[in-house]
């Protein structure tokens, strides 16, 4: 079994990290933002900032 996260921004695909336990992450250097409408996923930081202008929501992710 695979999973793939797909950037918000640029529409980058990458392989998920499976820690083992059922749990999948984006890969290390990602970034990602979960609100009450769902997690936003980004590749990089022009692209957090690139979701953010686009939904109208924070481009404000750790580590800052």
């Amino acid at each position: 079994m695979s999973c793939k996260y797909t950037c918000d921004g640029c529409g980058k695909e990458a392989s998920a990290v499976h820690y083992g336990h059922g749990e999948w992450h984006p890969p290390g250097s990602w970034l990602q933002r979960v609100d009450k409408d769902g997690p936003q996923d980004a590749c990089c930081r022009p692209c957090i900032e690139k979701i953010a202008e686009k939904s109208g929501k924070t481009g404000v992710v750790l580590p800052v």
